[in-house]
């Protein structure tokens, strides 16, 4: 079979679409044919060597669907030729094999090829929300970076609980994109001022949520957004850059900061079972949908790997085999 591989860490020439040995399944795990796989920011610090991973040389990826091609000893509750998706790691690729508490069967409405984009951004946006947000109807949250993969999902899941939403984006049609979804308020970062905006928008008061990813300076005026006894969750660095966080704009309105990954929380943790059983039925009745940018072959990474980089993507790209 092939995959998305990468021998040592560095640009987008690192990456190849080379053979590799079929995965067999462990016990405990399940075999996927893989018909769609997402590519996430992630992936492009992996590939850069500023995210942890299996050790080199690896199959980039962090999610697929497909078909169920073989089940590991005790796996119960699938079945040989059932439709998946999946999260776990080497995604990229024709066959990946996954541990079995992160394999989800899904409807038939929903499209294969769509599917391989879904895991990451449906699962981060709920538990960034209900599990450590824990937030409520009528609450107003701030979505850092509205027209990514995230943030489109989350903008739709903080409207269907009741949520105010107000949203980053870069330019008028990631603005348009985020109101489309249900965005009450938009802020164009580039040419505006958002804690001054999130200020004015909230009457000075500020938001009992912040959705943060950006980190450095954008996460240091996010955390100054924060409504008393409000929270801030910070689920990614995609600037790069570190964040200076004086603590007298933290315990002086009562708020929190909480952080959150998904990779790295321990197995258990996170029940994502229950999350996908919530989700699913929302989808079906429409509440919430996967924004696509672009699909792509597999053998065409570097392609998705730049369009990420470059900031110009509108909702999820996706490859294929």
């Amino acid at each position: 079979m092939k995959a998305v591989r990468i021998n040592e860490f560095g640009g987008l020439d690192v990456l190849q679409w080379a053979e590799v040995p079929e995965p067999k399944p462990r016990p405990g795990q399940v075999l996927i044919k893989v018909d769609s796989s997402g590519v996430n920011y992630a992936d492009i610090m992996r590939r850069q060597g500023n995210y942890p991973g299996p050790d080199l040389p690896a199959t980039l990826g962090l999610e697929a669907a497909g078909a169920v091609a073989e089940l590991g000893e005790g796996v119960t509750g699938l079945t040989v030729g059932q439709r998946v998706m999946a999260m776990g790691p080497q995604g990229n690729a024709e066959y990946v094999a996954v541990n079995a508490n992160y394999v989800f069967p899904y409807p038939e409405t929903v499209d294969p090829v769509q599917a391989g984009g879904m895991p990451i951004v449906f699962l981060t946006a709920y538990h960034l929300l209900k599990t450590r947000g824990q937030l409520q109807p009528g609450d107003t949250v701030l979505i850092q970076a509205g027209a990514s993969g995230v943030g489109t999902v989350a903008i739709q899941l903080a409207k269907a609980w009741g949520a105010r939403v107000i949203t980053t984006a870069s330019s008028p049609e990631k603005l348009d994109l985020a109101r489309s979804l249900g965005a009450d308020e938009t802020i164009n970062y580039a040419a505006q001022d958002f804690e001054e905006e999130v200020r004015q928008l909230t009457d000075g008061d500020g938001v009992e949520l912040v959705l943060e990813c950006v980190g450095g300076p954008v996460l240091e005026k996010s955390v100054r957004c924060v409504a008393s006894y409000g929270k801030l969750i910070s689920f990614g660095n995609a600037s790069g850059t570190a964040a200076a966080l004086p603590s007298g704009d933290i315990f002086a309105a009562n708020r929190t900061v909480i952080g959150f990954s998904m990779g790295r929380s321990p197995m258990g943790r996170l029940d994502h079972p229950a999350a996908m059983a919530e989700l699913f039925p929302m989808l079906a009745q429409g509440q919430v949908r996967l924004v696509v940018d672009r699909v792509l072959p597999m053998s065409q990474a570097a392609q998705a790997h730049q369009h990420l980089s470059n900031r110009g993507s509108q909702g999820k790209v996706i490859l294929t085999p």
